[in-house]
């Protein structure tokens, strides 16, 4: 069996459909047999309902030619209808129609409920992926603004390091008047006497400044004055035990390096 329907659309397709399954409706074991020319038949009522009055004009579409053509078109799809149920039913049994109309119903609103599931699907990944970018970018921005604050925060401090408060460099004066610091005090001392030590044989010059400052000069020629630190209270120097002093350092250097 043969059945050509690529160029057939609306009511053309109809009766060819049914034209074909009371031809060979004899001629086939089960249902799948016409299978496709029932499709065919559905489809061309599909294409009918779908293209009442569509690409036409206002006034082709409510004239009178139009309205007729439609009207004709529909009654004859009623009467084929009608006469492909009767074939079907003789054929496969008094339900058989019904069973058809019931699968054909039940496997639309199959596919119409897993379009349905597609598109809630699909809106709600378009929706994660929304969630997704929003929550990215709320991070992004909690991340920025804390990145800010940090900077901030570390430019502060930086900026209280370098000009952290530092106590004033008091001069040399300042620093005597308050006391931290204890300035020497010079006089004047002169020539007092010359005196000769009486182990050594050697000279010296003591020499008295402000109040019992005294000095003592081991030397050939003595000047008469000169600027000594002021040292209060003191006690005239003996050249003797200045010179024993001196030996008895000597010896215990001699002592150490021997």
């Amino acid at each position: 069996m043969e059945f050509v329907t690529a160029t057939l659309t609306g009511i053309a397709l109809v009766k060819k459909s049914v034209d074909f399954i009371k031809e060979n409706i004899n001629t086939v074991n089960d249902i799948k047999g016409i299978a496709q020319q029932i499709d065919g038949f559905f489809e061309g009522e599909a294409q009918m309902n779908k293209k009442q009055g569509k690409g036409l004009g206002l006034k082709e579409q409510f004239g009178i030619e139009s309205s007729a053509t439609d009207f004709i078109d529909r009654k004859l799809l009623e009467e084929k209808r009608q006469e492909l149920k009767n074939i079907i039913n003789m054929r496969f049994g008094p339900t058989a129609w019904d069973e058809i109309l019931k699968e054909r119903a039940d496997r639309i609103n199959h596919a119409k409920e897993q379009q349905r599931l597609a598109k809630v699907e699909a809106r709600q990944k378009q929706k994660d992926i929304i969630d997704a970018i929003q929550t990215m970018g709320i991070v992004f921005c909690v991340i920025a603004v804390l990145g800010i604050v940090i900077a901030l925060y570390v430019k502060a401090y930086a900026y209280d390091i370098a000009y952290e408060y530092k106590p004033k460099d008091y001069t040399h004066k300042q620093k005597v008047w308050q006391g931290k610091i204890q300035e020497k005090k010079y006089t004047t001392c002169r020539l007092k006497k010359r005196i000769t030590s009486k182990y050594t044989n050697k000279k010296a010059c003591i020499y008295e400044g402000g109040n019992s400052t005294y000095e003592m000069m081991i030397e050939t020629w003595c000047p008469k004055k000169f600027k000594c630190e002021y040292n209060p209270n003191g006690e005239m120097p003996d050249i003797d035990k200045v010179m024993e002093s001196l030996r008895s350092i000597k010896d215990w250097m001699v002592r150490l390096s021997a």
